[in-house]
């Protein structure tokens, strides 16, 4: 305890000694301060349909994404036109249509104008929240798809 005075002494016994001494500045924090920039540098414009997941690569190539416009989450799976998507995932995606009460979720399968044939979602919290999981489970699915198709034997 006697050396922790000690320097605290030796402290304060030098900023009394040269009273003088300014407190280093900075000239890049004279320079700018929080809230400078201009409203127009850091807004960023709107963009109705934002990208959230992408798995471009694989037999199960998919996107997740939210349309403003449409207020909904949606999966859109990348097929061949006469190709039809894996058993597997299309069972990962009618088990995500009833919660385990039997209550519907939201979840549907349309053919829209701007996208094509997507699977859809309300955008709302659960809806956010139904989207991460079967989100979760279309990765899982897919490296699992993947696995198979490097084990294949020759």
């Amino acid at each position: 305890m006697a050396k922790h005075k000690a320097s605290e002494a030796a402290i304060t016994d030098e900023s009394a000694a040269n009273p003088m001494t300014e407190p280093a500045t900075t000239p890049a924090a004279e320079e700018r301060q929080a809230g400078d920039e201009s409203a127009e540098q850091t807004k960023r414009p709107f963009e109705p349909v934002r990208g959230w997941t992408s798995r471009l690569t694989g037999p199960l190539q998919y996107r997740k994404f939210t349309d403003a416009n449409m207020k909904v989450i949606a999966f859109k799976f990348n097929l061949d036109a006469d190709e039809k998507l894996p058993e597997e995932a299309l069972a990962v995606m009618r088990e995500h249509k009833q919660d385990k009460d039997g209550n519907p979720t939201g979840l549907k399968f349309q053919d829209t104008r701007t996208h094509g044939k997507i699977w859809t979602i309300p955008n709302d919290v659960e809806g956010r929240a139904l989207a991460d999981k079967i989100d979760f489970r279309l990765s899982e699915l897919a490296q699992k798809l993947e696995e198979g198709q490097s084990k294949t034997p020759f």
